[in-house]
């Protein structure tokens, strides 16, 4: 069953994948806006060396606004969680993206599977930020551009975690 299942994984994600993708590319955009698709491999150390999850996050950047949407599956492909953030962009500086995000929807689609200590860490810190301000403040910093391949490396703050992107604008 589980060969079979891995036969089909890359049909079964492709449409997870290009729907948001899509979606933002027919958006309407202005020369302030991007969309940042990142992908990675989550690991819990105490359990073994094996990949645990991955997670796929989109920045949609447009104008002053931004949303960022985490998805976390198993690595055999089920959905585990979501994290939906809706907020502002700070400023318009196209090496570093400060975030403000008012709004912090999260789901288990999953609930007898084990979450990725990201997905908890992540609600737990926002829940508390927004407690506690009203905002949970976030930043992409742009570590190396390569615009032929529309492809970055970026570092999240205050997180630390470094990942590779592509995007459009």
């Amino acid at each position: 069953m589980t060969e079979r299942l891995s036969a089909y994984l890359p049909w079964i994600l492709l449409p997870l994948l290009l729907i948001p993708l899509l979606a933002v590319h027919f958006w309407p955009r202005g020369d302030n806006t991007w969309l940042l698709n990142c992908h990675n491999e989550l690991y819990e150390s105490a359990q073994s060396d094996a990949m645990q999850h991955y997670m796929i996050a989109d920045f949609v950047l447009y104008g002053s606004a931004a949303r960022i949407y985490y998805r976390y599956f198993t690595n055999d492909g089920k959905p585990v969680a979501n994290i939906i953030m809706q907020g502002k962009r700070l400023n318009r500086d196209d090496n570093r993206f400060p975030l403000a995000m008012d709004l912090v929807r999260h789901e288990i689609l999953s609930p007898n599977s084990d979450l990725p200590a990201h997905f908890e860490q992540l609600v737990s810190f926002s829940d508390r930020n927004l407690l506690n301000d009203g905002v949970h403040h976030t930043s992409i910093e742009v570590l190396h551009h390569d615009p032929d391949s529309q492809s970055m490396v970026v570092r999240f703050l205050p997180s630390q975690a470094v990942c590779s992107c592509v995007y459009s604008r």
